[in-house]
């Protein structure tokens, strides 16, 4: 029996390790599903996961410390299959996510775009904040943040689990709110 899929192509950007249970979660709710990380390793180890929600899988190893040839292969790869509906970013360089999501909106289809943020060297909500007035507008693009805190434990404070991390992506994606912010992030 075939089931609907809720999106027609999903593109999972750093979905290979903390996003790991977000990106098979959204496989299973996607008719294609384009996996991006840094390495080939790190694809093949979600590569049999993905293989089981029967969708349609495509995994891209690509460097973001590259950012133009990481974005060029990007588009050649959209081009090539079909643009992505809902894009789930986890870039460690977050002006880089800005730049993808502009350049995705540009290729002419509307896109959700959930930009996951999150820092260990500063207050997490006011770099999203910040990100938010440096993003270039378009029509076609729908841009959502996705803000890791950390969670109290006690009188002290914790990194979130990985679960955590991807719960927290796919409830901010079912809720579309513009910022989404899992854990808690003040005072920092």
């Amino acid at each position: 029996m075939v089931t609907s899929r809720e999106f027609a192509h999903t593109l999972v950007v750093g979905g290979t390790g903390m996003l790991r249970e977000a990106s098979v979660a959204l496989a299973s709710r996607s008719k294609r599903l384009t996996s991006i990380a840094r390495t080939q390793r790190s694809l093949l180890s979600l590569d049999a996961e993905l293989a089981r929600t029967g969708c349609v899988h495509h995994l891209l190893a690509l460097d973001w410390n590259v950012p133009d040839r990481f974005l060029a292969e990007i588009e050649r790869h959209i081009g090539a299959t079909e643009p992505p509906e809902l894009v789930v970013a986890w870039i460690h360089e977050d002006h880089l996510a800005l730049r993808l999501a502009v350049v995705l909106a540009r290729m002419g289809h509307p896109l959700r775009f959930f930009h996951v943020v999150g820092s260990a060297r500063t207050d997490p909500k006011q770099l999203a904040d910040s990100l938010s007035q440096g993003l270039e507008p378009h029509p076609n693009l729908r841009y959502h943040q996705v803000v890791l805190g950390a969670r109290r434990s006690g009188g002290s404070m914790r990194w979130l689990t990985h679960q955590e991390i991807s719960a927290g992506v796919l409830q901010a994606i079912e809720a579309g709110q513009a910022q989404w912010i899992v854990g808690d992030v003040g005072p920092w």
